[in-house]
C-alpha cells in the first residue's frame, strides 16, 4: 500500500527538464532523385535547446531554435499533450496532421528525449511531388 501512495506521489509531481543540443539525422534523396539513391544526412541542431515538462499524464515539449539567428527571432513551438501514454519507465505522446508525424518520448531513467518526426511528400508549386521526410532525433536532459 505505501509503494502505490509513493508512486502515486511520483507520478502527480511536476518534473520540468532542460536538454542540450540534440543529435540527428534525416533521410533524403540522393543526386539522381530515384527511390533507391537515399542517404543520411547530419542535421545541425545545435541552436535547438528542447525542454521537458511532465505533469502527471500531461507531457509538454519545446522544440525549436532557442538561439536567433541574425536578425531574426528565436522560434519556439511548444507542443502539449493532455493524454500522453505513461508507463514506469518513459511517456510518450504522438501529434499528427495531414502532412506530418511527430512522436515525442521521454525515458525517465536516462533523462533522455525521442523525437522521430515524418513528412509525407506534398506537391510544389510546379506540381512535383517532393520527397517523403524522415529524421531521428535524440537529447539528454538535466532535471530542473
Amino acid at each position: 500500500m505505501l509503494l502505490l501512495a509513493m508512486t502515486t506521489a511520483s507520478i502527480a509531481q511536476t518534473r520540468r527538464f532542460e536538454c542540450d543540443a540534440p543529435r540527428g539525422k534525416r533521410i533524403e534523396l540522393g543526386p539522381s532523385g530515384n527511390a533507391n539513391d537515399t542517404q543520411w544526412i547530419d542535421d545541425d541542431l545545435d541552436a535547438v535547446r528542447p525542454t521537458v515538462v511532465v505533469d502527471g499524464e500531461t507531457f509538454s515539449v519545446t522544440w525549436g531554435t532557442s538561439v536567433a539567428p541574425e536578425r531574426k527571432g528565436a522560434k519556439l513551438t511548444t507542443y502539449v499533450f493532455a493524454a500522453a501514454h505513461r508507463n514506469v519507465g518513459s511517456i510518450f505522446a504522438t501529434r499528427v496532421d495531414d502532412t506530418t508525424v511527430e512522436i515525442f518520448r521521454f525515458y525517465f531513467d536516462s533523462k533522455a528525449l525521442y523525437k522521430p518526426p515524418s513528412r509525407l511528400g506534398a506537391p510544389s508549386p510546379d506540381g512535383k511531388v517532393s520527397p517523403p521526410f524522415v529524421a531521428s532525433y535524440f537529447a539528454t536532459c538535466r532535471e530542473q
